[in-house]
């Protein structure tokens, strides 16, 4: 079982590069705002910012879709191993940007990065992973990047923007360099009809001989998914496809809209706002340790209390969170005295990170492993990331232009109100995955999908016999 451990965490190592992409922007963009950095040629007007912020969403949607093509043709492990050249080549123009639109282009390319990442990494570690603990490996995705963002909080604005960008380009070559040596997933094998190389891979992973069983489960699994199309038509028209897709988008649009990208990437620029004593990079390096810690803690209690409880907690504890520090920003727009309350925005900036991180964070993509069958995964993870990246993209553009001309309180409702209604979709919708294998699971998806129709019918039936009468 030891090389599984070591796969996956060596397999969310690329989740830490894109963490340090989403954390570099919050002791960056004031440098950059500024010219605090004079060793550095760039400097950037509020617009710019803006842009170079949110064009690693615009990225991210292209990397997905290019990832979505590719990932059943060259296998999960080259593509992921193929996400680190646009990082390297990212960080580098980053460190000898001469100009805003050379970040731009790095930034984008940055975004390419992590569309891959993000697509591809859910659907390895959901295929390597043993169902007892998939959850946990599935949530290490999230932990590791919120490690990329937090280092990039921390050692950020200690270093100029150029040796930032180098000391940034040590973690997607250390991921290379490691796993390169780690096998492909089984699943993918036997989809390639290399049986005897998806048995070795899968001895490998598991650490014992006798896997003899797991394997014919996984030929099954494939054989039944290989019977069917990989198109849209198939995971639009088929209720059990149909029903993951709405469930995985739902679940990243919502993770979007609570408003994790505004508190990431304008960390600083937040806290700055709030005029507390501690200077805003210092907030921001707390904010940091304190999200990984909650991450971490999700991640050893997901396949304890399962993912639903979790989320829907996530979304109602976010959602308070930033109503507090809507109400903060809000007295203060309408000049009423904040002196005695500066506290907080503060305490809710810390409490939506410890919310998020326990369910929102992590859940969403550990579940992209989950619910859908093999073959419309990267397709529903393609579609998936299109439309988070969309809306994240929307977010960090969007953000500053509100809080420059309608004032902060409003973002901050905005993310309040959309995380209430996700944790009524959670409750009603979203199901439960905890301890099922990822056959049972598309059983189950199977299942309640035909009752929903079986269901539809009898009320249509019904209907149309009230109607004669």
């Amino acid at each position: 079982m030891k090389k599984v451990y070591l796969a996956a965490v060596a397999g969310n190592l690329g989740m830490l590069t894109v963490g340090q992409y989403f954390g570099w922007a919050s002791p960056s963009l004031p440098i950059l705002l500024q010219g605090k950095d004079e060793t550095y040629p760039v400097r950037l007007t509020s617009e710019e910012a803006s842009w170079v912020a949110s064009l690693l969403m615009l990225g991210a949607m292209t990397g997905s879709i290019i990832c979505a093509f590719i990932v059943n043709i060259i296998g999960r492990k080259n593509t992921m191993l193929f996400a680190a050249v646009p990082s390297i080549i990212s960080w580098l123009m980053i460190a000898f940007a001469t100009s805003s639109w050379e970040l731009y282009i790095s930034r984008f390319l940055a975004g390419l990065s992590t569309g891959f990442t993000y697509t591809i990494t859910p659907l390895y570690i959901g295929e390597i992973s043993p169902a007892n603990i998939r959850g946990n490996f599935g949530s290490m995705l999230t932990v590791i990047s919120k490690i990329g963002t937090t280092l990039e909080y921390v050692i950020g604005p200690f270093l100029s923007v150029k040796h930032l960008a180098l000391v940034s380009l040590i973690g997607p070559c250390l991921f290379f360099v490691i796993f390169v040596w780690l096998p492909e997933s089984p699943y993918h094998l036997m989809r390639r009809n290399a049986k005897e190389k998806a048995l070795n891979s899968l001895v490998q992973l598991r650490g014992k001989e006798d896997v003899h069983e797991e394997i014919d489960t996984i030929e099954r699994s494939v054989k039944i998914d290989l019977a069917n199309k990989s198109n849209l038509r198939e995971l639009f028209c088929i209720p059990a496809n149909r029903r993951a897709l709405i469930a995985v988008v739902s679940l990243g649009t919502i993770h979007q809209l609570s408003g994790v990208q505004a508190v990431e990437q304008y960390a600083e620029l937040i806290f700055n706002e709030m005029g507390n004593n501690l200077e805003g990079k210092y907030s921001t390096m707390i904010l940091g340790v304190v999200q990984v810690i909650s991450t971490i803690v999700c991640m050893f209690i997901t396949d304890r209390s399962g993912r639903k409880l979790l989320l829907i907690i996530s979304a109602i504890g976010s959602a308070c969170s930033t109503a507090m520090v809507a109400t903060y920003f809000n007295l203060q727009h309408n000049n009423v005295d904040t002196s005695n309350l500066k506290w907080l925005p503060a305490v809710g900036v810390i409490m939506y990170v410890i919310m998020f991180s326990v369910g929102l964070s992590a859940l969403p993509f550990a579940m992209i492993g989950e619910l859908f069958s093999m073959n419309v995964k990267a397709l529903g993870s393609m579609i998936n990331m299109i439309i988070a990246g969309i809306i994240s993209f929307g977010v960090t553009k969007l953000y500053l232009v509100i809080a420059d001309n309608l004032g902060i309180h409003v973002s901050f409702w905005i993310f309040t109100g959309c995380s209430l209604a996700g944790a009524l979709f959670m409750l009603i919708y979203v199901p439960e995955t905890k301890g099922k294998t990822l056959e049972q699971i598309q059983e189950e998806l199977q299942r309640s999908s035909g009752v929903q129709i079986k269901n539809f019918q009898k009320t249509q039936k019904k209907l149309q016999k009230a109607y004669r009468m």
